[in-house]
């Protein structure tokens, strides 16, 4: 990613678009508006208010239209391939790549991390991802600042990608995953969202929604950076409780996991995906199968940790933590990942990046790796966009470019579907009908 006064203008851009007009026209040189869907060569986006309104081949100007020339935005994207914006299930806003991060727990307070994390979350949005998952770190102090910076961003007070925040990950006692502190300080700033018993579990749920959570993650086995990774954190009759109360309140469940046992008891309990997830068996495809329930991979992070020998374990994004949790990942990456077979089950694959292991802003790094497991480079960009979208609810306002939807959209300047990694190189940002970053010379209001 390029440095961060880059993306300090690129918000300065999008503040004096956003004072110009309400009305952009965008002459588009290729655009996939549906991965279900060919392509269009030479067409124009209208849009008025953040909406797509309609959709008209060749370069229309504003007076083609019965707009006033003065008071329309007209960019110029005719060199460029336009597609709807990225959207990555698995980002940790308030955490930078760096081996002091657990520290931040007890050292900054919910403005510092909100602070952290607008300027992470532009990042995310400058590479293209205009809706991000936040998945939790377990902290009250992170949930407050993730909810702040979410409603911030609902509210056109501050730019920034559309933030769906699981607020705390659900856990039993002593499996947060936050770090491993002395008593007292656990006891000074505790986890949020541990529970032990059924009805503990369906309160726990039911205050971490009060508080502000749009979805619901839940640790269904140990961390890979444990020593001894527990297979199964809760009961069959805690699963349960967990999943029926978030499903009651219509929020989605994550489990976010590693081993079969953990894999299989969420899946049985409902779950309606799973998160990482390398050690399957065959019960967890027959369950995938049944339950219809989907996988987010994250390969790229796996890729990034550590090197690819034995001697190269310190080359990677978490060169700080113990060696043989290194190995560890070392022996995942060094084994056919777990979602090539997910992708010839016929397992629903959905994007996510799981930033905060790797830099924030590289999240397109993920597309060339599911494309070595097999998906095409239109299906892998599906990932990202419409699956991720109807898998959300969200499929009615992202996902697709259609007229009546949101004005969610990037261009690159080569086609990703002859050249995936093209995702890589983002040159343009419009989020909510709102440009974010723009490094094509020609938009202008007329």
């Amino acid at each position: 990613m390029r440095n961060f006064v880059a993306v300090c203008l690129c918000l300065f851009l999008a503040v004096t678009a956003e004072a110009e007009t309400n009305r952009v026209v965008i002459h588009a040189g290729e655009v996939l508006f549906d991965t279900e869907k060919a392509t269009r060569k030479a067409v124009s986006l209208v849009a008025e208010n953040g909406t797509l309104i309609s959709i008209e081949d060749g370069y229309f100007m504003p007076e083609d239209l019965g707009w006033s020339a003065e008071t329309t935005l007209v960019v110029d994207l005719k060199s460029a391939f336009v597609l709807p914006g990225l959207i990555d299930f698995h980002v940790h806003l308030t955490s930078p790549v760096d081996p002091g991060g657990a520290l931040r727990a007890v050292t900054e307070n919910p403005a510092d991390l909100a602070f952290t994390a607008l300027t992470l979350g532009w990042k995310n949005l400058a590479a293209g991802f205009t809706t991000v998952v936040d998945l939790g770190t377990g902290r009250l102090d992170h949930e407050m600042a993730i909810y702040a910076l979410r409603d911030a961003v609902a509210a056109g007070k501050v730019m920034g990608p559309r933030i769906i925040a699981a607020g705390s990950p659900i856990s039993p006692t002593g499996a947060s995953r936050t770090g491993h502190y002395l008593a007292a300080v656990e006891q000074a700033i505790p986890p949020q969202g541990e529970c032990d018993g059924a009805d503990h579990c369906r309160r726990v749920v039911l205050d971490q929604i009060a508080r502000g959570a749009d979805i619901i993650n839940v640790y269904n086995s140990g961390s890979l950076n444990d020593e001894f990774i527990t297979q199964q954190t809760f009961t069959a009759e805690e699963f349960e409780a967990i999943t029926t109360t978030a499903h009651s309140m219509g929020k989605l469940v994550i489990a976010d996991g590693h081993t079969a046992a953990g894999i299989n008891a969420a899946l049985r309990a409902g779950a309606d995906i799973v998160d990482t997830a390398p050690w399957p068996d065959e019960e967890s495809w027959k369950l995938l199968r049944q339950t219809g329930a989907a996988f987010v991979p994250h390969l790229f992070a796996f890729e990034s940790a550590v090197g690819d020998e034995p001697n190269e374990l310190d080359s990677g994004t978490m060169y700080w933590i113990p060696s043989p949790i290194k190995r560890r990942l070392l022996e995942i990456k060094s084994k056919p990942y777990s979602a090539e077979r997910a992708y010839r089950e016929g397992v629903t694959l959905v994007f996510g990046s799981d930033t905060g292991v790797i830099e924030h802003g590289d999240n397109a790094g993920e597309f060339a790796e599911l494309t070595k497991i097999g998906l095409s480079n239109v299906e892998a960009i599906g990932t990202a966009t419409g699956i991720a979208a109807k898998i959300l609810g969200l499929d009615q306002i992202i996902g697709s470019l259609e007229p009546g939807k949101t004005m969610d959209l990037i261009a690159v300047r080569e086609s990703p579907l002859e050249d995936i990694r093209a995702l890589e190189e983002v040159s343009f940002v419009m989020k909510s009908g709102k440009i974010f970053r723009n490094e094509f010379a020609n938009t202008s209001s007329h």
